[in-house]
């Protein structure tokens, strides 16, 4: 195991803190975390010297600085410039949620999502989007990008990230999820039928850069009402394919490029 810093490690529990109660006194920070009071009040003093930090009267919150790293990391992601595109005439196309959605540790990262004329959860998806999902096994994006690995890294990301049941219709059994991950790989696209939120269904294809490389996956999400019947299987899937596919070609066009470049 590489050597790591405490105080460091230390400082990225007090961001995560602040992230998922949104602001926070220095009590409750350190109640939260299991950290100090006096050293939580270290931590935020270098955090607001820095400007990733503001504070507002007793209590702490995120600074804007996050706003420009984040916009940094999506922006410099070769995927989000091959897949921009796509996302935005699936939207256009299918007249609901489209998504490019990257894996990273074992949990999904919305990088990029549009909303068509019909969308539905507009607000939800704006929520989802400041954490990290852990699950992937409820997700169609998820599921697509879980059919190109392993086996058995699918089940040890399993194995760390669990699978709750969010619906009735949620997978819980690792093997019946590896089967369905089997038959998603062979067809190209991966479903979500209400698997992790009722009443929605979703169309998720991997973008992949040769055999042993996922890169992430474009999906299509709406309500059962409109998602059924030819539309739900064969409609959008074709189009999540195509986008995928492309979203390919330019990824590695832009690759190429960058190498010619170098």
């Amino acid at each position: 195991m590489a050597r790591t810093i405490k105080s460091v490690q230390n400082t990225t529990e007090i961001i995560d803190c602040l992230q998922k109660l949104e602001s926070g006194t220095v009590s409750e920070l350190a109640e939260t975390t299991g950290l100090t009071v006096g050293t939580v009040h270290t931590h935020l003093a270098t955090l607001i010297d820095a400007n990733y930090v503001v504070k507002d009267g007793t209590t702490y919150r995120l600074g804007p600085k996050f706003l420009t790293a984040g916009e940094y990391v999506r922006n410099h992601a070769d995927i989000y410039r091959a897949g921009k595109g796509q996302i935005e005439d699936l939207a256009d196309e299918t007249s609901e949620c489209a998504h490019l959605i990257i894996e990273h540790d074992g949990k999904l990262f919305a990088l990029y999502e549009r909303f068509g004329q019909n969308a539905v959860g507009v607000e939800y998806h704006d929520r989802k989007r400041e954490q990290a999902l852990k699950h992937l096994h409820c997700t169609a994006a998820g599921k697509a990008i879980l059919s190109q690995l392993p086996e058995s890294e699918v089940r040890s990301i399993i194995q760390e990230q669990g699978m709750p049941q969010n619906t009735d219709q949620t997978i819980t059994d690792v093997d019946r999820l590896i089967e369905d991950l089997v038959e998603s790989r062979n067809r190209g696209y991966a479903f979500a039928d209400e698997e992790q939120v009722s009443g929605i269904r979703a169309v998720g294809s991997p973008v992949t850069t040769s055999e042993t490389s996922v890169e992430g996956a474009l999906a299509v999400s709406g309500p059962t009402s409109r998602m059924k019947d030819d539309k739900f299987e064969k409609k959008i899937p074709e189009l999540v394919v195509e986008a995928a596919n492309i979203c390919e070609v330019n990824l590695h066009t832009i690759r190429n490029q960058s190498v010619k470049g170098d």
